[in-house]
């Protein structure tokens, strides 16, 4: 994993929180929100207020933690990958074995898709996922901040096994398996298996 992924919410959507546990918690409480009115609603939030008074907080409160609505949906979306990562840590790891290491890697997100993924999907951007990593898009940078040196490791395109890995892990997929009753190392082994499986770019541009 990158040395230089962030471990806090706090430090990729939304203003600075002091280290209170008071103000941590309302910080918390509002990214709750979001998932409360999404599991209410079907749809994202589309103004802080609305957040807020789902998190019981006033609104200048809410201003305190977040600069709009779309800061407070981008700390909720960052859970997933952010879970990942934990449940990647408890696995223990990167191994010597770049194969396994890949492979515990797509478990770990395989779990964090069925804990979040449900509401995620809501919410997810119309603009493709390359693209939102090279503008520099902070949900997106950090999820490859841990996929690509897995896949560096590789024999293969980088950049082609890290569009193959987005396209067969997908929330919407992974719980659309799920659903047709697989299990998650079912999953999380056949997106190991169609990333490895990645054929070369043959119709890129040619510099």
């Amino acid at each position: 994993m990158s040395s230089d992924a962030p471990t806090d919410l706090t430090g990729l959507a939304g203003r600075a929180t002091s280290t209170r546990a008071d103000t941590r918690e309302t910080h918390q409480r509002l990214i709750d929100a979001v998932q409360a009115w999404v599991a209410t609603h079907g749809a994202p939030p589309e103004r802080l207020a609305d957040i807020a008074a789902m998190a019981d907080v006033s609104t200048a409160t809410a201003y305190r933690h977040f600069a709009s609505h779309d800061d407070a949906i981008q700390a909720f979306v960052l859970q997933l990958p952010i879970r990942a990562v934990e449940r990647f840590t408890e696995s223990g790891g990167t191994t010597d074995d770049p194969v396994e290491s890949f492979a515990r890697w797509n478990r770990a997100w395989v779990d964090a898709c069925v804990e979040h993924g449900e509401l995620a999907v809501h919410l997810r951007s119309p603009i493709g996922f390359l693209q939102r990593r090279d503008e520099h898009d902070p949900v997106i940078e950090y999820a490859c901040a841990q996929i690509e040196p897995l896949l560096e490791q590789l024999d293969g395109d980088t950049t082609m096994m890290l569009f193959m890995w987005n396209v067969t892990s997908d929330p919407r997929e992974v719980l659309d398996l799920q659903r047709l009753g697989w299990s998650p190392d079912a999953i999380a082994d056949f997106v190991t298996r169609a990333v490895l499986a990645t054929p070369p770019a043959t119709g890129a541009p040619t510099a």
